[in-house]
């Protein structure tokens, strides 16, 4: 006997709960850049989950820029574009982390072995003598493979100044890395006693410098270490072996749940951007804002200094006394005495000075008993407008600013130079209310400088560190000296070389091949 089947409804396919949960990859970027956002956020953070959480935000950030066609139009603004999302977001909870530690997660003996290994592979012996901002610029370019132009982009700086800084930071890993050679050669009893038994050891800064300061007295190994530079070359990742720097892979997982739980936060911190779409630091924010504020002071002063004369002059010309004002003797005029009216020095056209400040009046004598300060034009008016000024006499003001709103003053550069025991310390100041740019070189070929230019704003100090050559340097004593612009700032460093062979005495003068002729026997 058979059996009718009725059709069943069509089945719609089901999906399983946890793919339903994994979001979709956005356009705002490229999963190709997420292992190398990840890295650069724990080298910044030092802890995985607060990279994790500064790397969900800074893609919650450039998603919502995406989604609302602000991101760079340019592709191949993408990757630093990315790159300094994840840097302001890094710095944004690294200032919160100040005020307000988060606690730290329960995690397992093996989680934390892990992150342990993870932390270590990312640490760089070579780069222990160089600066936080150097270090940063070295990671980016070393470990990301980024050119001079994105490291600008992601720092803020100019190319010529990221590639300036890339430069002198790839010198110092140079000599570290050559004193490792050494180091590694085996060959000197005293550098094995430096080194230990471990290399991991040689991370800090105080035995770098105690290992440089050896190389440099150490004529084998100073041989082994220029023979290393040579070798070695740069930039590291160009060689291969364990001198190619790690990138770890990003816990893809964890990180969109922390870019899905910002996007669904009520409170939400976003950057301000610049013209080109990238992130402002909260930092530069804050001297915009400074800037911004001088401004408006120096716009409400000018404003009054220009009111003010004017009704002056109005009054003066119709030969009446200003309104409310009662009579003086003679009539209204502006006089020199008045202080609103003054002719140029030279004998020119009249000339308005110091027409908005407000010492003026009171130091020349403005206010009479007769009741100028209760009226309506003049120097009454001049006072209440600047009495309404919003930021008082002595107040803070972006350095270099003046009262009245005139250009910021000129920043200058301050020299000073120290020894040391490895060579010459030499201290930069800036002063003033403008940055520097500096450059500084050396006459002789046997001074090596840390740094060689660079720019400063005012209220920063760089550092330049002179080390002496030893192979290089000549016999005896030399003299070298070091130039520092726009300061214009000669430094002289003497020192003595190795002492030169003593030379052969002179011969002694022949013998006059001929006596001296006999003056004869006297006559008797």
């Amino acid at each position: 006997m058979t059996r009718s089947r009725e059709p069943s409804a069509p089945t719609v396919p089901r999906t399983s709960r946890a793919a339903a949960t994994i979001p979709e990859r956005p356009g705002a970027y490229d999963d190709a850049y997420l292992d190398g956002l990840f890295t650069y956020c724990l080298s910044l953070m030092g802890e995985h989950d607060a990279a994790t959480a500064a790397l969900g935000e800074a893609l919650a950030q450039a998603e919502r820029r995406h989604e609302r066609g602000r991101r760079p139009a340019d592709p191949t603004l993408l990757r630093p574009w990315l790159y300094a999302l994840a840097r302001w977001a890094c710095l944004r909870r690294l200032a919160a982390a100040k005020e307000h530690a988060a606690p730290a997660a329960p995690r397992t003996a093996a989680d934390d072995d892990r992150r342990r290994r993870e932390l270590a592979a990312l640490s760089w012996p070579e780069a222990a003598g160089t600066t936080p901002e150097q270090r940063e610029a070295l990671e980016l370019t070393v470990r990301h493979q980024l050119p001079a132009r994105e490291v600008a982009r992601v720092l803020r700086l100019s190319t010529q100044a990221a590639h300036a800084l890339v430069t002198t930071a790839a010198r110092e890993v140079e000599r570290t890395r050559a004193a490792l050679a050494a180091v590694d050669a085996a060959g000197c009893p005293a550098a094995a006693a430096l080194s230990g038994d471990d290399r991991g050891v040689l991370l800090g800064p105080g035995l770098r410098r105690e290992l440089l300061r050896h190389v440099d007295e150490c004529a084998a190994c100073r041989l082994i270490a220029r023979r290393a530079t040579v070798e070695l070359g740069w930039p590291p990742a160009g060689t291969p072996g364990p001198t190619r720097l790690t990138v770890l892979p990003v816990p893809r997982a964890a990180v969109h749940a922390a870019r899905l739980a910002i996007g669904r936060a009520r409170a939400q911190h976003a950057p301000r951007y610049d013209r080109a779409g990238f992130p402002v630091p909260e930092g530069d924010r804050a001297a915009r804002r400074e800037r911004m504020r001088g401004r408006a002071v120096a716009t409400t002063v000018a404003a009054a200094a220009v009111v003010a004369p004017a009704l002056a002059l109005v009054a003066a010309w119709r030969g009446a006394p200003d309104a409310g004002e009662p009579t003086r003797h003679g009539g209204a005029t502006a006089t020199e005495e008045d202080g609103e009216y003054r002719r140029d020095p030279g004998g020119g056209t009249p000339a308005y000075e110091n027409a908005g400040r407000a010492e003026d009046a009171e130091a020349e004598g403005d206010t009479d008993p007769g009741g100028r300060d209760g009226g309506n034009g003049g120097a009454g008016e001049r006072s209440e407008d600047r009495g309404a000024d919003p930021e008082p006499e002595g107040a803070d003001r972006p350095e270099g600013e003046r009262p009245g709103g005139d250009a910021p003053a000129p920043g200058e550069l301050s020299v000073d130079a120290v020894p040391t025991e490895a060579g010459t310390r030499i201290t930069l100041t800036v002063s003033g209310g403008s940055p520097v740019s500096w450059s500084a070189a050396a006459d002789v070929g046997w001074l090596s400088l840390s740094r060689t230019s660079g720019t400063l704003r005012p209220g920063e100090t760089a550092v330049i560190e002179v080390t002496i050559d030893r192979a290089a340097e000549p016999p005896g004593a030399w003299q070298g000296r070091i130039t520092v612009d726009p300061a214009s700032t000669v430094i002289t460093v003497e020192g003595s070389g190795p002492p030169t062979e003593p030379t052969d005495p002179p011969p002694d003068p022949p013998d006059p091949s001929t006596p001296p002729p006999d003056e004869g026997d006297p006559e008797p």
